[in-house]
């Protein structure tokens, strides 16, 4: 990321010890992606089937993942008539990172500069695609989404939704509602031992495995899935 990251160096992690939810923002988010180099990316085909490939054609800003795409190709299609998108990079063993949005296809008076960051941080873009010519590839900017931060390495494990511009968090996951009978039941179910006592009893929500063995376990159906 050129804004805030004035030596060029490349992060290497989100964080070596272990963050707190305070700790993990848009930013570190945005760290940890670049970090994770190549990323897993999904879209979606004319026909709706999803589409999954791994892209390293990014250049991360503070505001912004650009992405470059040869016109013509099938992820450019793709994009183009329906601009929904997911990126997720494995920060280290156990930890990702998933950024959900939306891809804006930049104009043309604005492709240029993002072309020359992305093909000047990886040289080897004009060998592998030498008919890939500044000219000839758009560049979609991810600017408004949420990222999912997911570590299954800690215990209890650690998920934490954070918004990216003006995005919204679409989380999942499961609640209790007042149906609740307190029996413990689910408790006594969860893996992550992260349903507290209370009327009624809930779920700490950044250390939900989202298994739904509460679901199950409970007796009266009170347990039913975030919208």
């Amino acid at each position: 990321m050129e804004n805030g990251d004035e030596s060029g160096e490349r992060p290497q992690s989100v964080t070596t010890a272990m963050p707190t939810t305070s700790e993990i923002d848009a930013i570190a988010c945005l760290r940890g992606l670049q970090a994770a180099g190549t990323l897993a990316c999904a879209t979606r085909s004319s026909d709706g089937s999803p589409r999954v490939r791994f892209l390293s054609g990014l250049h991360f800003e503070l505001d912004a993942v650009y992405i470059l795409a040869s016109n013509g190709m099938p992820f450019s299609r793709q994009l183009l008539s329906d601009n929904r998108i997911q990126l997720l990079g494995e920060v280290r063993h156990g930890v990702s990172v998933r950024l959900t949005g939306t891809a804006e296809l930049l104009p043309e008076e604005e492709r240029m500069r993002w072309r020359l960051c992305i093909f000047r941080e990886r040289p080897d873009y004009r060998e592998l695609y030498p008919p890939l010519k500044y000219d000839d590839s758009l560049v979609f900017a991810v600017r408004n989404g949420y990222f999912e931060y997911l570590d299954l390495v800690s215990v209890p494990i650690l998920r934490v939704y954070v918004p990216f511009g003006d995005g919204k968090v679409s989380a999942s996951g499961f609640e209790i509602t007042p149906d609740c009978g307190r029996c413990g039941s689910c408790q006594s179910a969860c893996p992550q031992s992260c349903i507290k006592s209370g009327d009624p009893f809930y779920i700490v929500q950044e250390n939900c495995l989202q298994c739904g063995a509460c679901v199950a376990a409970c007796p009266r159906g009170a347990i039913r899935r975030m919208a």
